[in-house]
């Protein structure tokens, strides 16, 4: 959510977060209306045409949905789950790992489910941050062994709001024990946030990487 006014005059800083945090295009499209599916935390479910909204200034994040014309806004506290243009997520209680804007808030999070068969799940964890004079929508990488409560980052770059010791790339390599080739890889940061679903379901289906 760069401000186009900015731009010329801080590039330098927007291209380095261009490449790594920004949203991309198909990932747009979860925070604008789109026909979905929500599962409210009561049990309740049903369509409309939702959103995602992320935490900002003195607003919580939530899941917003139009319908019968009607639009409404659930506190992410609300909302089990709800899939929107081929993107799914899910309440996280007691997420860690809250930054930017999102930190101040004590809601749970929804985090994108972006690989879930295997030993080695992977989410997506949206959040704004507040970098100088700009605001920035950031995408984090964040992975676990299925059937636990840790959650670790992958970020090739540093990550606006969280501490180093929150993103430690080691971390990470050690959900990969039986490809040390991938755990070295992910320990020098050369795996891009893009490269990374494709080869964590690799890992999953006992594809190894060779020297």
């Amino acid at each position: 959510m760069l401000h186009l006014s900015f731009i010329s005059k801080y590039l330098p800083l927007a291209a380095l977060f261009t490449s790594s945090f920004l949203l991309p295009g198909q990932a747009r499209a979860q925070f604008a209306f789109a026909p979905g599916h929500y599962k409210l935390a009561t049990g309740a479910q049903g369509d409309a045409d939702l959103k995602l909204v992320l935490a900002e200034d003195n607003r919580p994040g939530a899941m917003a949905g139009i319908r019968n014309g009607q639009e409404r806004s659930f506190r992410l506290a609300q909302v089990a789950a709800f899939s929107v243009d081929g993107h799914s997520f899910a309440r996280q209680d007691g997420f860690k790992l809250r930054a930017g804007f999102d930190a101040q808030f004590a809601d749970p999070v929804l985090l994108e489910t972006v690989v879930a068969d295997g030993p080695i799940e992977m989410f997506h964890y949206y959040y704004v941050a507040q970098m100088g004079p700009l605001k920035a929508h950031i995408t984090l990488a964040v992975l676990r062994k299925k059937g636990t409560n840790n959650f670790f980052v992958y970020s090739p770059k540093h990550a606006p709001g969280l501490t180093a010791q929150q993103a430690l790339s080691p971390l990470v390599a050690g959900l990969f024990p039986a490809d040390p080739i991938l755990q070295r890889q992910l320990v020098s940061n050369q795996i891009t946030r893009v490269q990374l679903p494709d080869l964590v379901r690799a890992y999953n289906k006992g594809v190894r990487l060779k020297p």
